[in-house]
């Protein structure tokens, strides 16, 4: 099967796009007429991953996010940049053709992305609201910040996440939404999460005075709010893994499919917090 013709069963899977939107559902890169090999799913397509679709026998990627560090995947800006021409080269070597399922997987209902990071941890069944955006609201089983952190990142396939709040803070009820940007969606996530009186919250990235701070005027005045950054790569990720579970049937056919996690972009450098009045 040609690596259009996959395309286009994903895309006619999901549904069609308003006719006026443009969308950065696009192939990032490569010659989408050759025959397919097989298929990495991830989050990111990164370095790593591609060359670890290399070593499958993958030609194939569907990622998520951008490839080349632009929300429109545009390169015109990039042309004498280093990374962006080993990148390339990386490409050109392997034969990889790196597909973009964005757009089409969140427009599909319901949302493919967070749906399936419910479907993997488990909480369907503890879900109050129906729709996935601005966000999602789950009444789950009393427990702890820790417990849910804990739960989070084992799914999330991560070693770490960063809080505000107390680790120990009973909870009933998690936010899951998507980003702080500092705009009219911040907004609205903080709405859902007073309308839901949501205990914890889990978005993807963080603007430290929207959330940040609202969250810890919260604890300052004895109001029960807690929040783990997961990052926005990682709280997505689960919707991705979860498609290897779908695409076989869609596709109907026997190509190896096979889930790479692009990972977690940051480690942990740990520091004894400095005396008052010490300075470099």
């Amino acid at each position: 099967m040609k690596i259009s013709e996959i395309i286009d069963k994903l895309e006619a899977y999901h549904g069609p796009l308003e006719p006026e939107r443009r969308t950065c559902d696009i192939v990032q890169y490569g010659d989408p007429d050759q025959i397919c090999t097989g298929i990495v799913l991830s989050c990111c397509p990164t370095a790593e991953v591609i060359r670890k679709a290399a070593e499958l026998g993958c030609n194939l990627i569907i990622g998520h996010e951008p490839l080349f560090y632009d929300g429109w995947d545009e390169t015109d800006w990039l042309q004498d940049n280093c990374v962006y021409q080993a990148k390339k080269q990386l490409l050109d070597r392997l034969g990889i053709v790196v597909y973009r399922d964005h757009d089409h997987i969140h427009n599909h209902r319901p949302d493919g992305i967070f749906s399936g990071l419910a479907k993997m941890l488990g909480w369907e069944q503890y879900q109050e609201t129906e729709n996935y955006f601005p966000g999602t609201a789950y009444h789950l089983p009393l427990t702890t910040v820790r417990a849910v952190a804990e739960h989070v990142a084992h799914t999330m396939q991560i070693d770490g996440i960063r809080i505000i709040g107390d680790p120990e803070m009973p909870v009933e009820r998690v936010a899951i939404v998507g980003h702080f940007f500092g705009a009219d969606w911040d907004r609205q996530n903080i709405q859902l999460i007073e309308k839901m009186n949501c205990d914890l919250i889990i978005p993807g990235e963080v603007i430290d005075w929207t959330i940040g701070e609202y969250v810890q005027d919260a604890n300052t005045l004895g109001i029960r709010r807690a929040l783990l950054n997961v990052g926005h790569f990682n709280l997505e990720e689960p919707g991705m893994r979860y498609m290897a579970q779908w695409l076989p049937k869609v596709l109907a056919c026997d190509l190896p499919i096979h889930f790479v996690q692009s990972g977690n972009s940051f480690g942990w450098l740990s520091f004894k917090k400095a005396e008052e009045g010490k300075r470099l």
